[in-house]
């Protein structure tokens, strides 16, 4: 008994250490999982691990997947390759081995574990924070030092959830309310689109699934159309042609020298932005305003001269020298800046995330541009993904470098992306390539199988669920170690065996 309790305690301890290192570092990730295995392996307790082994669905579905790893991983040919792609990859089924082979966690170990991660994610949002109130010119992306900004939301997503779904007591609440929003208010500081399309659609799903509380679906479409309303207002703006969009173009500055129109269909703030250039007048106009040379080439890569014709167009001002003298010191100070539109620095959040997408969408429809904005290059290397997955579909590569895969692809495509080193940012995807179709058919029914229980789980661990899946659409989820362990160490909080059995076996 007395050895029993110093593995369980063991056993938190390590829990807490995970989670701790799931948004602050990859190291810690490791350890965390090997230190968990090798507590379980001295444990012992063979004979109730076997029980819990043989009942439990979902332990059988990550065995179906990782048996179909190793199957891929032997079938692309080369052992050393297999034995390494199945090292990396070995905390997959580990991790879900230890802990639904363990009692589950609840109660106020419950409550100290999540809520200590819970802090660990608050305390990195702080950091995050400060290092972009402090740090001039430091990417929003790289806000966070420890892990990538896209995971480190998954992780803002469940702590949102935690507040909402399993709050704190008494006057605490109001505490993990208030924790809620400030996260919330982060996820817009570091421009997350695709971790509020997972708020918005998980917490509905929860609340109709597990609530069922009409006054919550009616907060939520309230949220859901103001959003809209929003988006619609913000589509109008960027899309209400001003006066320099109109027919007939002019031919000639107030100088008399020639306009450029390209007339090439490229919208920004009512205005298309490739007519209306005179890029003489701007080269002569320009140093009188400025000390930093139009072609100069700035932190983002960029030469000042298209940044400052996209600056004067959202102005509505021709692309010439009336153009730039009528700019205000500020505005050529966010011209320096690299700032390619006044909305970018001096519209609310959601406006410029708006913005940002609204031009992704034109470059996307009038040109072949891609490299600059990650929606397109996310369609660009799924289209590279889908090519190979076409050339073996039913059986997939095996368990193959993927990144090797995909560079090929997109230099025997000649796409705008070759050479870039961009992942395949799909899971999905990813699997299709690895296993093919029938290896993803009959890994995903293993699952189905052990779908029904999660109506029977907490709210917190379908809303978990749901992260993880959305996650797969368009990430490589289980990229590295701190993301697998992610995608499994939710699975110790859930409700015991006995809850899940089917009626009549829960005393067997």
């Amino acid at each position: 008994m007395f050895g029993a309790r110093i593995h369980r305690g063991i056993y938190l301890s390590l829990l807490a250490l995970a989670g701790f290192s799931l948004v602050t570092s990859q190291g810690l990730s490791n350890v965390a999982w090997v230190a968990l295995a090798a507590n379980w392996l001295l444990e012992g307790r063979w004979r109730e691990k076997w029980a819990m082994a043989r009942g439990s669905r979902l332990l059988q579905a990550f065995a179906a997947l990782w048996l179909a790893f190793c199957i891929g991983a032997f079938a692309c040919g080369d052992v050393a390759v297999a034995l390494n792609a199945l090292r990396i990859r070995l905390a997959l089924f580990a991790v879900p081995l230890v802990v639904l082979t363990t009692p589950p966690v609840e109660g106020r170990e419950r409550r100290w574990l999540l809520w200590l991660y819970a802090a660990t994610v608050l305390g990195t949002t702080l950091i995050g924070t400060v290092r972009l109130a402090t740090i001039e010119g430091l990417p929003y992306r790289e806000a966070v030092p420890f892990v990538s900004h896209i995971r480190f939301a998954l992780n803002c997503c469940m702590v949102v959830y935690l507040c909402l779904l399993e709050p704190l007591p008494g006057r605490w609440r109001w505490a993990g309310y208030a924790l809620a929003l400030w996260t919330v208010a982060y996820l817009v500081i570091i421009r997350s689109y695709t971790a509020f399309a997972m708020l918005g659609m998980v917490w509905l799903v929860v609340i109709v699934c597990h609530r069922r509380r009409w006054p919550w679906v009616a907060a939520w479409c309230t949220v859901a159309v103001a959003v809209a309303a929003v988006a619609v207002g913000g589509c109008y703006s960027y899309y209400r042609m001003a006066p320099l969009a109109q027919q007939p173009l002019a031919a000639l500055t107030a100088g008399g020298r020639p306009y450029e129109h390209h007339n090439d269909g490229i919208v920004e703030n009512g205005n298309y932005v490739n007519n209306y250039i005179c890029r003489e007048e701007l080269r002569q106009e320009w140093p009188r305003r400025s000390a930093v040379p139009l072609d100069s080439i700035g932190d983002d890569g960029y030469s000042r001269e298209p940044v400052l014709i996209r600056y004067l167009n959202a102005l509505g001002l021709p692309k010439d020298s009336v153009g730039v003298a009528a700019l205000t010191d500020a505005q050529v100070a966010d011209i320096e800046r690299g700032v390619a539109n006044p909305v970018y620095a001096h519209g609310n959040i959601f406006k410029r995330m708006l913005f940002v997408a609204l031009f992704e969408y034109e470059n996307r429809h009038n040109s072949d541009i891609v490299t600059d904005f990650s929606v397109l290059q996310r369609l660009e290397v799924w289209r590279a993904g889908w090519n190979i997955v076409a050339q073996r579909p039913w059986f997939g590569w095996g368990v193959v470098d993927l990144h090797v895969r995909v560079a090929d692809e997109l230099e025997r495509m000649d796409s705008p992306l070759k050479g870039t080193g961009i992942h395949l940012h799909s899971q999905y995807l990813a699997w299709l390539i690895m296993i093919g179709f029938v290896g993803c058919v009959a890994v995903g029914l293993m699952f189905l199988r052990a779908a029904p229980a999660l109506r029977r789980q907490p709210p917190l661990i379908l809303a978990w669920v749901l992260t993880v899946l959305l996650s797969f659409t368009t990430e490589l989820t289980l990229g590295v170690v701190a993301e697998r362990l992610f995608c499994t160490w939710f699975l110790a909080f859930r409700l015991s065996q006995a809850c899940l059995a089917p009626p009549g076996e829960g005393a067997q």
